[in-house]
C-alpha cells in the first residue's frame, strides 16, 4: 500500500474530485435510518488513507469499504490499494459509483456490507465512515472477522469508550471486547462540518490492529462480558456468582481472593479472556475438590 506524501499530484486530484462530490452531496437527500452523512473533508480522507497504508505496509490482499455512499472515501482507497471491494446498500448511488470507478480495481457490491465481514479472506483491512446507527454491529463484526485491521470513523464518544483503559470512567463491556482482539489507537477528531448533512456530534478516527484471531471457542465471550459489566462497579466474585450461578466458596478454590475482590471495571481485557476460557473449559467444575488455581 502507498502513503500520500505532502501535496502530491494524486492528492490534489482526489481533493478536487471530492469538492465535486461535495456539490452533489448538497443535492442528495440523506436517508436517516441508514445514518447517511457524506464525507466532504480532504483532511479526513487523507488521514484515513494514510492510516490504512501504515496499518498494512505491503502484506494486504486489499481493502473492504463498508458503505461507499457517494464514493468520497473510495476516491482515496483506489490510490493506496491494488484492490478495493466497496459495499453500498443505497441503490441510488450504485450506477454512479460503478461509472466513476470502472477504470479502477474497485468492485462495487450492492448490499449491507456488515454480514460480508464474516466472509472476508485473510489479509484484508476494513475502512468505513461508519454510520453511527450501526457502530456496535460494525465493531463486533470486524472483531469476529479475519480482517487484520480496520480504520473507522466513529462518533467521538464511542471512540473514547472503545479506547478506554481499565479502571477509567469509560471502560466497559465494549472496551474490553474490542481490546481483547484489537490494539486500539485514536486518530484525529473532526467537527460536524466535515460531513453533509452535519451530524450533531464530533467524530474521531479509530485504528484497529489485530492482536488475536477470533476462533469458535470465544463464541460466548460477548455474553460473558455483557453479564459481568451490567454492574461494572461490583466486585468480580459477586458478578461471577450471579452470572454463572456458582457459589463464592467454589469460586475461591479456583481464583485468588484478591482477584475476586477487584471491581469488574478494573480488570484488563487479557485477564478477562483468560478468566472466560478457564471457567468455560473442561478443567472447571462446581464440584471439583482440588481445582488448579488461576493467579490473576
Amino acid at each position: 500500500m502507498r502513503i500520500f506524501l505532502g501535496a502530491s499530484a494524486e492528492l490534489s486530484e482526489v481533493c478536487r474530485e471530492l469538492k465535486e462530490l461535495r456539490k452533489l452531496a448538497t443535492r442528495v437527500r440523506a436517508v436517516k435510518f441508514l445514518g447517511q452523512h457524506f464525507m466532504v473533508s480532504c483532511s479526513l480522507g487523507e488521514e484515513i488513507a494514510n492510516s490504512l497504508s501504515k496499518l498494512c505496509p505491503g502484506k494486504c490482499r486489499g481493502v473492504f469499504e463498508l458503505g461507499s455512499g457517494l464514493g468520497s472515501l473510495t476516491l482515496y482507497l483506489r490510490y493506496i490499494s491494488d484492490y478495493v471491494v466497496a459495499s453500498e446498500i443505497d441503490p441510488r448511488f450504485l450506477g454512479a459509483l460503478r461509472s466513476t470507478f470502472q477504470q479502477s480495481l474497485v468492485d462495487i457490491i450492492a448490499c449491507d456490507g456488515v454480514p460480508l465481514l464474516g466472509a472476508l479472506r485473510e489479509g484484508f483491512i476494513v475502512a468505513s465512515n461508519t454510520p453511527y446507527v450501526i457502530s456496535a454491529r460494525v465493531l463486533a463484526a470486524v472483531v469476529r472477522s479475519k480482517a487484520i485491521g480496520a480504520v473507522l470513523v466513529l462518533q467521538k464518544d464511542v471512540a473514547e469508550k472503545i479506547s478506554a483503559k481499565p479502571g477509567s470512567r469509560n471502560y466497559g463491556r465494549i472496551s474490553a471486547f474490542v481490546q481483547t482482539f484489537m490494539e486500539v489507537t485514536l486518530g484525529g477528531s473532526y467537527p460536524p462540518k466535515v460531513f453533509i448533512p452535519r451530524p450533531k456530534v464530533w467524530s474521531s478516527v479509530v485504528v484497529l490492529r489485530r492482536l488475536r484471531e477470533w476462533v469458535d471457542s470465544y463464541r460466548g465471550y460477548e455474553d460473558f462480558l455483557k453479564c459481568l459489566f451490567s454492574q461494572r462497579r461490583r466486585v468480580v466474585g459477586k458478578r461471577l456468582r450471579d452470572c454463572l450461578g456458582v457459589k463464592l466458596d467454589v469460586l475461591s478454590r479456583e481464583l485468588s481472593e484478591d482477584f475476586l475482590r477487584r471491581r469488574v471495571f478494573e480488570v484488563d481485557p487479557k485477564t478477562l479472556l483468560e478468566l472466560y476460557l478457564k471457567l468455560h473449559s473442561g478443567s472447571y467444575s462446581k464440584t471439583q475438590d482440588d481445582p488448579s488455581h488461576l493467579e490473576v
